[in-house]
């Protein structure tokens, strides 16, 4: 037989007081003194009392779906992260909402913002634009938070990361060794912290390939197929001896490819190319991308999991950075 659920006159029978008051208690609201707040804690906590999200939800006026703020819901790799995390979200009875951002800081805020007014108690940011300090504030009023490629920790916050830093070194690294000399770099937007992270490992791994840091064969494009068309011109347009381009993300990477077959480059043979990410895309495309491939479902479920976790009061587990792996197919 099931063991029967403990419920709120279970904990005031106990506590002698009324249903009010451990509701009261519960939910951390004012006009209890001290000693019944912590008579109705003990008793809960004894009897294993644990209040229905609905009943907290109304008790704190919080609703009980969750928020997902991304910089771009038709880049694929927000998308399977979005729909990992749904899936997780789900399989709790929590409903969630998507907000969608086209990697605007403005719109980014205004999409917390909203969230924070719907009352949502736990909220994920991917890929934040924000600055640092900005981010942190427009987090501050949500019960639970976490950040994805954002450091981030604190009661109630928790963060999941991939080693962008390392898996550029690598990737880099590789295309030293088999030979390219002259190695371009398609940054992504300034605002993004896995740009930032990328970038540093691209002269990582330029030193351990034994080449110098060339300013000319970097460029910024936004981080899009388009993005990566106009970049890759302007790269070949002021580096024509470029021989291996990586990009920030397997889109830019296609719209390179698109800018080598328009100025009759040939790849690999003239030029090599990595994209990052490893979206369903890059393996259809030709030739077929090399790639820095994250594990974009398990980035979305871990998340998730992580903010259940830390709306339910339980402490932060660490989630242990995730180390790309590198992919190499038919461009590289």
């Amino acid at each position: 037989m099931a063991k029967k659920r403990c419920t709120v006159d279970d904990v005031a029978k106990a506590a002698r007081v009324s249903g009010m008051t451990v509701s009261r208690a519960m939910n951390g609201m004012p006009g209890l003194g001290s000693e019944t707040r912590e008579r109705v804690l003990e008793a809960a906590k004894r009897l294993g009392y644990r209040p229905s999200r609905v009943a907290r939800a109304l008790a704190s006026r919080r609703s009980t779906s969750l928020g997902i703020v991304l910089p771009d819901m038709a880049n694929p790799f927000f998308a399977i992260l979005a729909k990992a995390a749904t899936d997780v979200a789900r399989e709790a009875s929590r409903s969630v909402f998507v907000m969608n951002t086209d990697e605007s800081p403005a719109l980014e805020l205004s999409a917390i913002e909203s969230l924070r007014a719907e009352e949502i108690a736990g909220i994920i940011v991917a890929g934040s634009r924000l600055p640092e300090v900005k981010l942190r504030a427009a987090v501050a009023d949500f019960d639970a938070a976490v950040l994805i490629n954002r450091d981030f920790s604190g009661p109630g916050r928790g963060c999941v990361n991939v080693l962008d830093r390392e898996g550029a070194a690598e990737a880099v690294a590789y295309l030293a060794s088999i030979g390219r000399k002259r190695i371009g770099l398609i940054a992504g937007p300034a605002t993004a912290a896995g740009a930032r992270r990328r970038c540093a490992g691209y002269r990582d791994g330029l030193q351990r390939g034994g080449l110098a840091y060339a300013p000319a064969l970097v460029r910024v494009g936004a981080p899009t197929i388009e993005g990566g068309v106009t970049a890759g011109r302007q790269l070949l347009s002021r580096s024509p001896r470029v021989d291996a381009i990586l990009a920030y993300n397997d889109l830019v990477a296609i719209g390179v490819l698109r800018a080598l077959e328009e100025a009759g480059r040939s790849v690999p043979g003239d030029v090599a190319v990595m994209g990052t990410d490893d979206v369903p895309y890059a393996a259809i495309v030709k030739p077929a991308l090399s790639t820095v491939r994250a594990d974009i479902p398990l980035l979305g479920a871990s998340a998730m999991r992580l903010l259940l976790a830390l709306e339910n009061g339980e402490e932060a587990e660490i989630v242990p950075p995730q180390k790309p792996t590198i992919v190499i197919r038919e461009s590289a």
